[in-house]
């Protein structure tokens, strides 16, 4: 007995080191494509450098532990249907109606298509991306029995709805979404790269500009231009610009600096991705709102108001919208004549 329960804890010693073999063989391949992936995406080029899949790789790995953990943080899936429109707060705060509802749904080519495929799938899981917004209105509110009109009030509305990655279940859209996020990223490096070309470049015309209006101020001052024009030498400021060709050649090095070989290339993705939670950031906004979407800033006005808490993902310093994992019936799908104008 001894002899059996001995070596029944090797063998599940065993199984599990092979397990733990196993789940590290699987995330060093997961990496590795996202290392490739990444490369093509930013500079094939980028191959050439020695060693590239080694430099980029503790990037990759935080950045894609990162997406796993920020869709962690996205809510539960809300129901989303007529009825939820009628009985959920929350949902109601989105759409202005239930058509509204089922055409922002129905509009979605990827929520159509999915349900063209899946013909036994009778709902789908999708992410609701929308912008919030907020204006200021004037509008009545009671105070204790007294009715007050013209006071300034917030309105609170969303916009823009995009329905995206429609799935069979909650795990395989969060899936997805991870992968979302971490595209996310790899699009923002590039698009830091871009601009960091497009500065130098820029840069680079503007001196060239400055060195000949310099030659040209130089050539002027000592011809008879001046006298002929009837202008004297304060005209012609070469001081300025010879200290704004300065700060130009100071403000070109450093962008050529910043992005001269490959090396820096790997720099650069290095910096996004491996701190992706300084470029996309997950917050939470609470609010409570009246049926009208009229934000309750006093006590006595909140009773009658109900919580709205959101889930506001955003990436680089202006891009901010509004995430909701959602499940969406196919009976209250739209057929594409009734919404496709």
């Amino acid at each position: 007995m001894i002899f059996q329960t001995f070596f029944s804890h090797v063998r599940q010693s065993l199984a599990r080191r092979k397990a733990a073999k196993a789940d590290a063989r699987a995330r060093d391949n997961e990496v590795r494509v996202a290392i490739e992936h990444v490369v093509d995406a930013i500079n094939p080029k980028l191959r050439a450098v020695s060693g590239y899949r080694k430099k980029l790789k503790p990037a990759v790995e935080r950045c894609l532990a990162y997406s796993t953990q920020l869709v962690a943080q996205l809510p539960a899936a809300v129901e989303v249907n007529g009825k939820a429109w009628s009985a959920d707060p929350t949902v109601r705060a989105f759409f202005s109606g239930v058509g509204d509802l089922q055409r922002v749904y129905s509009r979605s080519n990827e929520v159509q298509d999915y349900f063209d495929r899946h013909a036994g799938q009778d709902s789908c899981y999708a992410l609701l991306s929308m912008l919030r917004k907020e204006r200021s209105v004037l509008g009545m509110e009671m105070h204790g029995d007294v009715m007050r009109r013209d006071v300034r009030q917030t309105s609170v509305s969303f916009a823009d709805h995009r329905v995206v990655k429609p799935a069979s279940s909650q795990t395989a859209l969060r899936k997805e979404l991870e992968q979302r996020a971490f595209e996310a990223l790899v699009t923002y490096a590039l698009e830091r790269i871009m601009e960091l070309v497009s500065s130098r470049n820029s840069l680079q015309q503007q001196r060239q500009l400055l060195d000949m209006q310099l030659k040209l101020a130089h050539v002027k001052r000592a011809s008879l231009t001046p006298l002929l024009e009837g202008k004297g030498d304060e005209a012609i400021d070469i001081e300025a610009l010879r200290k704004q060709q300065n700060q130009t050649g100071e403000a070109l090095e450093q962008a050529r600096a910043s992005l001269t070989t490959l090396e820096d290339y790997i720099d650069r993705i290095s910096e996004v991705l491996g701190n992706p939670g300084t470029h996309l950031r997950v917050g939470r906004v609470s609010m409570r709102l009246s049926k009208m979407n009229i934000k309750l800033e006093s006590v006595a006005s909140a009773e009658d108001g109900h919580q709205l808490d959101l889930t506001e993902v955003s990436l680089g310093e202006n891009l901010k919208r509004t995430l909701l994992i959602t499940r969406f019936p196919r009976d209250e799908l739209l057929a594409k004549r009734d919404f496709l104008i």
